[in-house]
Order: C-alpha cells, then structure tokens, then sequence
C-alpha cells in the first residue's frame, strides 16, 4: 500500500495539472480581445435590457424570442464587474470555460482520461465556442446547462441507487436550459434517445428519468403558456436552403464556426469527420461504444430537429453550440484510439531504419514507449493548424467583425449638426446604439412587428418636417417591413444623399427640402440610343459645406431596357474628378432600368452629400452608367453631343 500510494497521489497531482492548463488555456483563448469588438445589435439588446427592473425585464422577454433567465442573470453580473464590453461578454466567458470542465468530466466517464483531454483540448480551441464565449448573450450559458445536464443524466443512468446530487443537478440545469433559451427543447430530446441508450431500456432507470424530467418541465410550466405563444406566432423570413447546403454549413460552424470561407474548411471539416467516426469504436474492438452512440445522438439529433422544424437559418446556427462537447469527445476518442495504430507505425518505421527489431515486439509496445507521444504529438499539431486560421479571423480579421456600432455612432456623431435625426428602420437598434449614446436626443425608432403603415406614415412626415438631414440604419429590416414600404416612402418622398455598409449595417443619409426646387436648363437631354430626361430640378442659391443638395429627376425611355444602369451626380468641374458624388440605380434600386415601360415617366428623387467640400463655385453634372460595365452612356443636348456628363448647373458652397 506504501508503494501504491505515492503513484496515485502522483497520478492525481497530474490529472488535476492537465485540467488546469486546459481551463486555463480556454480562459486566455476567449479573454484575448474580449472587448476589441464594438456591442452588435443583439448584444446592445442583451446590455440595455439588463439595465432594467426584473419586473421590466421579464415583461420584456414575454414580448420576445428568449425567455429571462439570461438577462437576469446579467443584470446580477453586471452590477458586480460593470457595464462594459469586455464586463458584459466577460459572463458567457465563464459560462464557457465551465462547459469545457463538464466536457472534461463527461470524457472521463465514457471514454477515459486521454480521450477526455483530446476532447475538451479541442473544445477549449474550438473557433465556434470561442465566438460565442466572446458574445454577450446566452448560447455559451444554453450550452453549460446542456453538457451539466448531460453529466448529471449519465450519472443517474449509471447509479443503481438514485445520486441525490445528479438527480438535483439534472433537474435545475434542465430547468435553467429552457429558462435560458427554447432551442433547449432539442438537448431534451436527444438525451431521451442517449437515455436508452444509457440505461438498456432499465425500467428503474427510464422511471426514474420520467420522473425528474416530469420535475424539471413542472419548474418551466409558469413560462410554457408564454414560450409556445412566441416560438408559435413568431414571423421571421426563412428562405429556403437545400438540405446539403445546410448540413455543410452546421458542419462548417461546428468545426470552424463561420471564421473561415467554405472552400478553405473543407480539408478540416473532412479530418474532424474521419476521426469522430473512428471515435465511435470501442476499445480493442471494431463494435459500436454505446458512449460514443450516445454521444453521436446528442449531436446530431439537435441538428436534425432544426432541419425538421423548417426552423434552419444561418442566424440560428449558434443553438448547435449545444451539440459541439458531445461533438469533441467523439472526435478526442477518435484522436486517442489513433494515436495507438500511428506510434505503432513509427515503432514499426524506426525499427526497420536501426535494424532493432525488439522495439516492435509486442503490439501494445508503442503504448509503453515515448513513441505513442509521438503520434499524440502528430495529431495535436494537425488541429492546430486546421484551427488556427479561424481564430486569426476571429481576433483580427475585419471582414469577420462583428456589426460596429460603436464606429457608426462615432460617424454619425461627427458628421450631424443640431437638428438632424437618426432613424432606425430595424427592431431594437435602438438599444444597441444607444449604448454608445446615451443622449437620446432626436433618434426615433420605427414601430414594427407588423408595422401599421397609417401610423408609420404620420411618424415620418412628422420627422421629415422637423429635421433637414436623417441618418438612416437599415440592418435585417425585411424582417420588421417585409415589403421594404418604409424604405420606398424615404426614397419618393426624401433625397437620398449619400449611402454605406458598415458591416452588416447600411447607413444612408436623406435630405428634407422644405421650399420649392428650381428647374434646370436641361430638360430633354438624351443619354444612350433611348434613355431621356423628362425634367431635373435642384436647389438653387447657396449652400454650406455638410449640406445635402437635393435633386429631383424625370426619366422616360421610348424603348424596353435590356441592361442595368446606374445614375450618378459629380461636384465639381467638367475637366477634374469629382469632388462629392452619389450614384445609384433609379430610386435607389426601387425601380431599375430592366423594369421600365416603353414611354413610362420614373420619379428619381436624390441627393449629394457635400461633405468637407470646401468653399466656393461647383458645377453639378450628371449621368448614367451600364452597373456590369461601367462604360458611360453618351449624351446628346438640343441633338449635339454633349460628352458622357450633363451640365444640370452650378452651386456655391461656404
């Protein structure tokens, strides 16, 4: 016993040492440049709702997609660590860390201590966990509660007598998981099946899990009424994906998260792949695991429920976080079970080269020598190097940002005078802007979900009246206006001056002109074989520099158009580049050429933003382009050529 004990206190000191570097080492992946990013437009949600009373925050969820817990909690967690962006994400970076120390205990019960380390390694790397624990909302906590919940279940499946803790932690974390998030309807199920799978169809053991499950559901019932109303008669647009379109893509998230296009993942995609389904044999044998079978079904059930439900976006993706530990475990297995036959195969190699054959004696030599490291080594590096560029994309990659709102209020804060106002066009923009400016002085959020054209119609005459220049946020507003009607009510009745991406965001910028506009000389000027301008109006007299000059067109086209073309307006002089422009398709794309009758009259109301253009006397020229070519249609005046740009007039900015 003597000699027995300083091995195992030994084998301890080093077990807890390995899950110590894995937690620590998935603490420092998820807390690099944990507030680099500005709040995108969920997060600005999450921050601002946790700003709230409980009573104002349970009210709130019982209107939206998730239910309070979250928010709840974060309200608790930002009044100790405050409301920062790293404070505000900091909540589901704990969240996550403990999810890779359940998957670490989960490993140990189905697969061992090796395949336990491979799995929660990989979790700890994982591009997809690490994303979402950099996220204020509540995936990375929906996923914590599922992998305790399944620790606890596999306990209870185990035991013959009933483990009080198990059963206490099954019930809360079940409990928690459909306070947390609805999608965790699609864990419950998947542990059912893994529950026959665990038990052998014990009727102590399926009685038993009846029974706390029963208890867990009885804690949610206050919210069930709510929760089917909202999951029921929530609308939102899911265009149609074919279905090995969306099974590469839950593959593509799992493996890489969405940090790397689809053509580069596929070499990791395959790997991951090859080596789960190695990970589902049993030890020393080609037959099924039942650990790993069970283990298979908690990651695809969940998927396969989205897919039946017609549920699948590329938005809803992030519910699958709950399938990635379940996921890793198989793949660390596979990792673990491989290691053996690749150091079996270097022994074998190097044996051959020395001409030392007793190194490869026995078969389960490479497992006693420093060789089996070897190919431990080998595969470790390999999921290195597949997931690497993903976290570099995720760190440091703009093209892979998230929404910055932070940048967009800078832009409109620097750029609005007084009197202008910001309008926003999607659902709780609001929030998130307003996180970065608390002033909410003349921001006006739309109505939606649905929107009452009448109402929205007097906001926004209301607001073109009171304002000359709007800052306009368009992010996901098809889902709050479907037919885009307040988008075209800003384009007839407002000048669209100018326009650009941020992110995901589209800023635009309308100008209200409140006095008449003056005609231009140039009325019936042709561009192209068939393209003439009916008439052109714009303001006259002078304007400052940051003013948006409003311009008012007339086309018509004596022929059906085959191509598009897009219409632009320089400033500046017929012999230089411009020095502010805009250019956009008729109405800004509402109606394009390819849609224009023969002798039909189109109303294209725009503007140019003449931002830092400095003082003096600018010509306003105009024209059209073919939108694939860029090739300028030529214009004809009073049946003279008159170049590619028409002279509409001269402005004097101060």
């Amino acid at each position: 016993m003597s000699n027995l004990r300083p091995s195992r206190l030994a084998l301890r000191a080093r077990t807890w040492l390995v899950l110590a570097l894995l937690l620590l080492t998935a603490a420092l992946l998820r807390a690099h440049r944990l507030g680099a990013q500005s709040l995108w437009y969920d997060e600005g949600n999450s921050a601002r709702i946790a700003e709230r009373s409980v009573h104002l925050i349970v009210e709130g969820a019982a209107g939206d997609i998730h239910p309070p817990l979250y928010y709840l909690a974060l309200k608790v967690w930002r009044s100790w660590f405050g409301d920062s962006e790293a404070a505000l994400r900091a909540l589901s970076l704990m969240c996550s860390v403990l999810t890779v120390a359940l998957t670490w205990i989960i490993g140990r019960q189905w697969f061992g201590a090796s395949a336990a380390t491979w799995g929660a390694g990989l979790l700890a790397f994982a591009p997809f966990a690490v994303y979402y624990a950099q996220e204020a909302r509540m995936y990375a906590m929906l996923s914590m509660w599922a992998t305790a919940s399944t620790a606890a279940l596999y306990s209870l499946a185990k035991c013959p007598k009933l483990p009080v803790g198990a059963a206490a932690l099954y019930v809360l974390a079940s409990a928690a998981g459909l306070w947390t998030q609805y999608g965790y309807a699609f864990v419950m199920i998947a542990q059912a099946a893994a529950m026959v799978v665990w038990s052998r169809l014990h009727w102590v053991c399926l009685m038993r899990y009846g029974l706390l499950t029963t208890l867990s559901l009885v804690l949610f019932a206050p919210w069930a009424p709510i929760a089917l109303r909202q999951v029921v008669g929530w609308q939102v647009d899911r265009p149609h994906v074919a279905l090995g379109d969306a099974l590469l893509e839950i593959a593509r998230a799992w493996v890489v998260g969405r940090m790397v296009p689809a053509q580069e993942a596929a070499l990791p995609m395959m790997m991951f792949g090859c080596v789960a389904l190695f990970g589902l044999k049993a030890r020393d044998t080609w037959r099924l695991s039942g650990d790993a079978l069970a283990a298979a079904g908690l990651v695809l059930i969940p998927a396969a429920l989205l897919l039946l439900a017609n549920a699948y976006r590329e938005a809803y993706l992030k519910v699958l976080l709950v399938s990635l530990p379940p996921l890793c475990l198989l793949v660390g297995n596979g990792m673990d079970r491989l290691a053996h036959p690749i150091a079996a195969v270097i022994v074998r190699a190097l044996a051959a080269l020395t001409h030392a054959p007793t190194l490869a004696v026995h078969h389960h030599a490479p497992s006693r020598l420093p060789f089996r490291r070897i190919g431990a080594l080998g595969l470790a590096l390999a999921t290195a190097w597949s997931l690497t560029p993903a976290l570099r994309n995720l760190y440091d990659n703009p093209a892979y940002a998230r929404d910055d709102y932070r940048s967009i209020q800078r832009f409109v804060s620097a750029n609005a005078r007084p009197d202008d106002a910001v309008l926003f066009l999607a659902p709780n923009q609001w929030e998130v802007y307003t996180y970065y400016q608390r002033d909410d002085h003349n921001l006006y959020p739309l109505l939606y979900r649905p929107p009452r054209y009448e109402e929205v119609t007097a906001l926004l005459e209301s607001i073109a009246a009171r304002h000359r220049r709007l800052f306009v946020l368009f992010y996901a507003e098809r889902e709050a206006d479907p037919d885009g009607w307040q988008e075209q009510w800003l384009n007839s009745n407002m000048h669209k001056a100018h326009e650009r991406w941020m992110g995901n965001v589209r800023v635009a910028v309308f100008a209200a002109h409140h006095s008449a506009l003056k005609p231009t000389c140039c009325a019936g000027a042709r561009f192209g074989d068939h393209i003439r301008l009916a008439s052109a109006q714009m303001q006259g007299g002078l304007l400052h520099s940051g003013d948006a000059l409003p311009i008012a067109l007339s086309w018509i086209s004596d022929a059906p158009l085959d191509r598009r073309y897009k219409v632009f307006v320089h400033i500046g002089s017929s012999d230089s580049a411009p020095l502010a422009q805009f250019d956009s398709e008729p109405t800004h794309g509402l109606r394009p050429t390819t849609t224009w009758q023969a002798g039909e009259l189109i109303h294209d109301r725009r503007g140019v933003w003449l931002r830092d253009l400095p003082p003096g006397r600018y010509e306003v020229l105009l024209g059209l382009y073919e939108a694939d070519t860029g090739e300028r249609l030529s214009v004809t005046l009073e049946g003279r050529p008159a170049g590619d740009r028409l002279r509409l007039g001269t402005i004097e900015v101060r």
